[in-house]
């Protein structure tokens, strides 16, 4: 078996792994009681599944006829670009549910969702696989310099997706106009802090700082990787 073939296998065991974690998670999220009044694909991480799996799908058919061929098929750029700001969409959906809604959610009493299969699929296991996949699959992906700006662009879009609901009168859930309690600009305020509240404004730029520091660290850490392969392979050579 060829060194391509190899990769290959890995690149499509890591992709179907996912793409079963998403359609789990999507399974349980729907028949969990925390969700049966609301649309999940109203919330950034069921969106952000949703992007990932389709693009890995795509992936995986190339994969599928490349390993068949035994020729590596050429991925255009605009795709490894589309990859890249899903992958990290999916850890903006992993970190900021672990570090800011987990600790809320345990505080109102939601502790038993946090070992849910509908919690630890979308938010844990996919993003996991997400970054394996990426790491371990596209270090080879050549990013130009300023490339991590690109993770900005499904959290802005989900901004500017959130205050048109709230325009629209879209109910999130139990009467919720906001999707996450940080966007929420009717109890908190934009500019407020104090009184147990930050403003929603304060939120923004520190998520904005946030993921482009995010987004910047996993282009590093392929980055390495790739200085890496390349120079065992340079030295085997």
């Amino acid at each position: 078996m060829s060194i391509l073939q190899r990769h290959l296998i890995l690149s499509i065991i890591l992709k179907i792994i996912l793409i079963i974690c998403f359609a789990l998670g999507l399974f349980f999220t729907y028949q969990s009681q925390a969700f049966m009044s609301m649309s999940p694909f109203l919330y950034y991480t069921i969106q952000s599944n949703t992007w990932i799996a389709l693009v890995e799908f795509a992936l995986l058919i190339i994969d599928i006829i490349s390993f068949i061929k035994n020729k590596e098929i050429k991925i255009p750029y605009f795709l490894y670009i589309i990859k890249y700001v899903c992958v990290v969409a999916i850890t903006i959906t992993f970190t900021v549910f672990f570090v800011l809604l987990a600790p809320y959610m345990a505080s109102i009493g939601y502790v038993s969702y946090l070992y849910s299969p509908s919690n630890l699929f979308p938010h844990l296991f996919v993003p996991l696989f997400a970054l394996a996949d990426f790491f371990a699959v596209d270090y080879k992906f050549q990013n130009k310099k300023f490339d991590f700006f690109w993770g900005l662009s499904t959290p802005l879009y989900y901004l500017a997706f959130a205050m048109i609901c709230y325009g629209l009168n879209v109910d999130f859930g139990g009467g919720q106009r906001f999707p996450y309690f940080f966007l929420d600009f009717l109890t908190n305020g934009w500019f407020n802090v104090g009184d147990g509240k930050f403003g929603v404004f304060y939120w923004i730029v520190i998520l904005i700082l946030y993921i482009i520091g995010l987004s910047f660290l996993i282009m590093f850490i392929k980055n390495i990787i790739k200085k890496k392969v390349e120079k065992k392979q340079n030295t085997n050579n």
